[in-house]
């Protein structure tokens, strides 16, 4: 077998059967106990006729079930294809029709119209093994394929080999330095690249995964970091806002305990990274940024960056990150560009899409659509979507700049930024703010706003026109939809 991801964890679990893998809930699984429910999860696959190269549809997310499910899907040299289990059905039959899988497991077992029998997930729990164990997949063979949400279009489908989740879990885990004595708290779905990598990084360096069910009860999470004296906490920063608003002083008592957290998918206000400083002053606190197609590029520690905590950070060791004009040249230092990132981890391309992974795979660079810029120490800077700027009269706009400065006045939960067709004819486009108001303070009028934000943005950044919501179109993981926003307005 090849020095593959599930190789190794294969081998850490005949080395130390009795360490705790997974918990969730009041169940346990030690190393010796996943190793044996993935060679018999193995063995379930390929009597249905799973073969290497074939895909198997994972939609569960946040079992052990699913951990033995995917990590068998790998053994045998086929692709997972994990899916949220809150899908709803078009999504399923949209990547089953890409997919073509062979398989298809979720959270109940139910005869689907036309993808035919979905089989329910917990069914790999209760399986035993008869000990044989596959050769096992290579390292440049088709490990997973992810079809992203996206913040606008059809989902694409992202390749990544077990070389690339190989690269990105021994990357990750070098900045976060967990090893097997770690036990972290992952509330998030394991159907998305987040949750996921958590996973890989655990199985990894034999750490254990304490599963807790979203964000929803943050007394749960809480609880779950008490009973189980966790060291390490994997969270987006939504979740961590919850936490923030309903359990700042609790998740203050761990302090002490506490030796790594990491946060990723979304920006996270100024505020909160300020707040986590202060009270977790003993604990890493890390913030990375990357895509499904490459796996944290760069990454931030809040404590040793204080300074910096408006930027997403320096690049990933064994990461190479770079800021080009539209011809690919390196910008100079401060100046806007495309970020585009190079390593391992880096997708092997797109599912049945030569043409898009062909444009966006250049000379092994991967450009990521990404606008940033570098300062003199080597921290980039993000500066919103290529597809996002906003084009005012010659005077590119970046919607990520005007709404971090919403985001400090008092009446303003959230904001969003797009543009518009300018009324007058004049600018070609102006901006247009779509904000979710803060409970129990009063909404500022337009012209309040505007003098508020006069001093504080160029006049050509002041959006000209607004509209309150009750909430922005997000993705799963919690990152703005920009594109949705422009769609509703331009059917208005």
């Amino acid at each position: 077998m090849s020095n593959t991801l599930v190789a190794q964890l294969l081998n850490r679990a005949r080395r130390s059967p009795d360490n705790l893998a997974i918990i969730a809930g009041e169940q346990t699984v030690t190393y010796g106990e996943l190793r044996r429910r993935i060679l018999a999860a193995a063995a379930e696959l390929a009597s249905l006729g799973v073969r290497p190269g074939d895909c198997v549809i994972l939609a569960a997310s946040g079992t052990p079930a699913f951990a033995y499910g995917y990590f068998a899907t790998h053994l045998i040299g086929a692709v997972a294809v994990p899916l949220d289990p809150q899908a709803p059905d078009t999504r399923l039959a949209h990547v089953a029709g890409r997919a073509k899988p062979r398989a298809i497991f979720a959270a109940r077992a139910y005869e689907h119209p036309t993808l035919g029998p979905v089989r329910a997930i917990d069914d790999l729990a209760g399986l035993e093994s008869n000990g044989d164990e596959p050769e096992g997949p290579g390292l440049d063979d088709l490990a997973d394929l992810l079809f992203t949400t996206g913040t606008s279009g059809a989902p694409k489908g992202v390749m990544l080999t077990h070389r690339n989740i190989l690269a990105a879990a021994t990357n990750i885990n070098g900045v976060l330095r967990n090893d097997a004595t770690d036990r972290e708290v992952v509330p998030l779905p394991l159907s998305h690249s987040f949750g996921l990598g958590r996973l890989r990084c655990n199985a990894l360096a034999g750490g254990t995964v304490i599963l807790v069910g979203g964000f929803k009860l943050p007394g749960e999470i809480l609880n779950a970091m008490e009973r189980w004296k966790a060291t390490g906490f994997a969270v987006v920063p939504a979740g961590m806002a919850v936490l923030v608003r309903f359990g700042q002083e609790e998740l203050a008592g761990f302090a002490d305990q506490l030796k790594y957290m990491e946060f990723g998918s979304a920006p996270m206000p100024l505020a909160t990274k300020q707040l986590l400083v202060e009270i977790l002053p003993r604990t890493r606190v890390w913030m990375h940024y990357g895509l499904t197609e490459a796996s944290r590029c760069t990454f931030i520690e809040f404590h040793d960056s204080r300074e910096f905590l408006d930027s997403i950070g320096k690049p990933t060791p064994n990461v190479e990150v770079r800021i080009v004009d539209d011809q690919n040249r390196d910008v100079p230092l401060g100046a806007p560009g495309e970020i585009i990132v190079k390593g391992g981890m880096v997708t092997a391309g797109y599912w049945q899409d030569p043409e898009r992974t062909a444009k966006t795979l250049v000379d092994g660079w991967l450009h990521t659509g990404d606008l940033g810029y570098k300062d003199d120490q080597g921290y980039v800077y993000l500066h919103g979507r290529k597809g996002d700027m906003i084009n005012v009269g010659g005077f590119n706009v970046s919607p990520v700049e005007v709404e971090e400065v919403l985001a400090q006045h008092a009446a303003i939960e959230q904001g969003a930024c797009i543009g518009i067709p300018d009324p007058s004819e004049v600018s070609g486009e102006v901006v247009k703010v779509f904000l979710v108001p803060t409970n129990g303070q009063a909404r500022p009028s337009r012209r309040e706003l505007v003098d508020w934000l006069k001093p504080r943005l160029e006049p050509y950044k002041v959006p000209a026109a607004v509209e309150w919501v009750e909430s922005l179109p997000k993705t799963g993981s919690g990152k703005l939809q920009r594109g949705v926003l422009r769609e509703r307005e331009a059917k208005k």
